[in-house]
């Protein structure tokens, strides 16, 4: 991994999560090592997902040869009334950033218009208010 990842290659956006205004970081460059970072409000947290993937088990409903859901023949403790069947899928992984200065240090590191852009008013809006 000889690939300089040091390099400011996200951009901040406006975003809006669970009706809550927040921000989101988007990749500019091929190489960036994130495939988009979102600052979840409510919870005061970054969450980044990652260009490496991984595989991991998942269920899904069961389908016939038609293609329709499998229904299954008595009831299923969870309450389903379709059959299931766990497989295989490749996901990205993800990182949850908790520290309000971890966000303000990743953020700075990986966003080109982090110096711009009020992201630090979505993390704390009774301090941007107070200044006001």
């Amino acid at each position: 991994m000889s690939e300089n990842t040091n390099q400011k290659s996200m951009m901040l956006v406006v975003q809006d999560h669970r009706g809550m205004p927040t921000f989101s970081m988007i990749r500019t460059t091929e190489n960036c090592p994130f495939v988009e970072c979102i600052y979840v409000p409510d919870q005061k947290q970054l969450a980044i997902i990652s260009t490496i993937q991984k595989d991991t088990f998942h269920l899904f409903p069961k389908l016939d040869d038609n293609g329709d859901t499998a229904m299954a023949k008595g009831r299923k403790i969870e309450g389903k009334n379709y059959k299931e069947e766990r497989k295989a899928i490749k996901t990205f992984y993800e990182y949850t950033l908790v520290n309000e200065d971890d966000i303000v240090a990743f953020v700075e590191k990986f966003a080109t218009n982090a110096d711009t852009f009020p992201f630090r008013n979505v993390m704390n809006p009774e301090a941007a208010k107070a200044k006001k």
